[in-house]
């Protein structure tokens, strides 16, 4: 999955300032000072399906700033971003199997966390590494702020996933410390270097391959099938052959017929298949299309192992997943991703 600034939303929950708020009511900031201006009234921060757009969100943080008076505030309000304030995504982090695939998950699904960065993780020998980067244009204030928000958000969450202290060996920042060195060195507990390409955590690799506490793998592979109607959702524009995707998209581990899909929609086979001729598709196509992207996805963006791909795309064999992407590809699954990270380390 590529990721670019190009690719944030430009709507976010309106639930998604209920953090902050909490956290600024108990530093003794009303409400009112901190939504001045935005248009976001106490009905829609209560309302699950309210939505809020990013030049609403944007004055909500211009106004943190502005009442606060603290350039490094973003490290308060990532505090409370727990993994269960993000829904979905949030339990699929914790019912991992391992840190490794939470870091996949988290990854992969980044959208559907309150965050404008993507997030990348990697490993090199006995480090490993997550990484935010391509931020939206916006004054360097907010992309500051921004940032300090969700690197604390991510301490947090990575702490809450483990069920330990998530221990950072060292913290890369993509600024030069703006005067706060030793207030971030103090926070985050690690040693820092300034002026890098992005922002990102460097911890041991040792952590990647540790069960965790709360780890549930069935469940952890039906909430990603579930995060990948959502992030659907982000993109359908409604057509038919969208809703067939995203049947086919909804039983966790598990590609379904054409019969059933049919079922679903109160058609009959005869007419599912005739309509989505008419489009210019079949449903054999539209399942080898979904399961063709969604094997290069985790091939090229994880770094998950074949027989956990095979199961989230459906097959009881890796065997069989292997034949598949050869006859889609043209060469096999551990050969693509072996492409995709040289292209990686080689692009610019």
């Amino acid at each position: 999955m590529t990721k670019s600034a190009q690719h944030f939303p430009l709507r976010h929950p309106a639930r998604a300032l209920l953090p902050p708020l909490e956290v600024l009511e108990q530093m003794g900031y009303a409400q009112q000072q901190c939504l001045r201006g935005t248009g976001v009234t106490a009905s829609q921060l209560s309302d699950p399906g309210a939505l809020i757009t990013l030049q609403q969100e944007l004055r909500f943080y211009r106004n943190v700033l502005e009442v606060s008076d603290d350039p490094l505030i973003g490290l308060r309000l990532g505090e409370p971003f727990v993994p269960q304030r993000y829904g979905l995504f949030g339990y699929a982090l914790l019912s991992a199997e391992t840190f490794r695939h939470a870091l996949a998950v988290a990854e992969h699904f980044g959208r559907l966390t309150f965050s404008l960065f993507s997030f990348y993780f990697g490993v090199e020998g006995r480090s490993a590494w997550f990484a935010l980067r391509d931020p939206p244009v916006m004054e360097p204030e907010l992309i500051n702020l921004y940032l300090d928000r969700d690197l604390a958000a991510a301490r947090v969450d990575f702490t809450e996933i483990l069920g330990k202290q998530f221990a950072i060996a060292c913290l890369h920042l993509p600024h030069d410390g703006r005067g706060c060195v030793d207030r971030y060195r103090q926070y985050f507990a690690c040693d820092l270097e300034l002026n890098r390409p992005d922002a990102r955590f460097h911890f041991s690799s040792e952590i990647l391959d540790q069960p965790l506490p709360q780890s549930d793998p069935d469940s952890s592979r039906h909430l990603q099938q579930q995060c990948h109607m959502l992030i659907a959702k982000l993109t359908s524009q409604g057509s038919f052959v969208d809703q067939v995707r995203m049947l086919i998209l909804a039983r966790p581990g598990y590609f379904p017929d054409v019969d059933y899909v049919a079922e679903k929609m109160e058609l009959s086979t005869r007419t599912l298949r005739r309509r989505l001729k008419n489009e210019g598709t079949s449903f054999r196509d539209l399942l080898e299309e979904i399961r063709y992207g969604l094997a290069r996805e985790y091939l090229t963006d994880t770094d998950l192992p074949m027989e956990e791909i095979s199961s989230l795309l459906g097959y009881t064999e890796s065997g069989n997943f292997s034949h598949a992407f050869r006859r889609w590809a043209g060469l096999a699954p551990s050969a693509w991703r072996q492409q995709a990270a040289q292209a990686r380390r080689v692009s610019p």
